[in-house]
């Protein structure tokens, strides 16, 4: 959707919430797509590890009645290092997404993302230890996202506390990582803001 066609649905999707059909069953024409800029922060418990995540995208299609929407938040990869006893200093690329996302935005911001979590470059004291291609959690790592100050046509601040599940498919390194990584308390908390023209 070119620019001027979305900043006119955006505008459209205003008037008809405020003549009181927002909310209603069925959606009011095609989805409007959105696009955001992505920044945030993570806090990785198990590690203790706060990680500055973005700058990132989020492309997000609404549903203007039910204001319901799906979309993709993706990120770039993060580097992670940290000691872990008895083994040494262990760092690793961790990318987390494309996170898959859907919600609803009417009453409230309520949304669930599902993360594929990968890593790679992983080192041990240095020294490069090979994980495989297909080093990840065995399922997405699922947030649920909350956010009290969102606009379609801003964007807005969400945030989560999330479960890391076990890695798998790490090769001789499976251990070391789930001693490293999983477990619950970890939290998210991500800024969508406008692109700038």
């Amino acid at each position: 959707m070119k620019w001027g066609t979305r900043v006119t649905a955006l505008a459209a999707a205003t008037v008809v919430g405020g003549v009181g059909f927002a909310g209603a069953a069925e959606a009011i024409g095609p989805p409007v797509y959105t696009k955001y800029d992505v920044n945030g922060t993570t806090h990785v418990a198990k590690p203790k590890a706060n990680v500055t995540l973005g700058p990132g995208i989020a492309e997000l299609y609404t549903d203007i009645g039910p204001y319901s929407f799906s979309g993709t938040i993706t990120l770039p990869p993060v580097t992670i290092t940290r000691t872990v006893p008895g083994v040494g200093t262990v760092s690793g690329k961790l990318t987390l997404g494309p996170g898959a996302v859907t919600g609803q935005a009417f009453g409230g911001f309520t949304a669930t993302a599902k993360w594929p979590v990968k890593v790679s470059d992983v080192t041990v004291n240095g020294k490069p230890h090979d994980v495989g291609p297909a080093c990840g959690t065995a399922e997405p790592v699922t947030t649920e996202l909350t956010s009290t100050d969102w606009q379609l046509d801003k964007g807005g601040h969400l945030t989560s506390t999330y479960t890391i599940g076990d890695f798998a498919n790490c090769g001789s390194a499976t251990a070391l990582v789930n001693a490293a990584v999983p477990g619950p308390g970890n939290t998210l908390a991500l800024a969508l803001t406008w692109p700038k023209a």
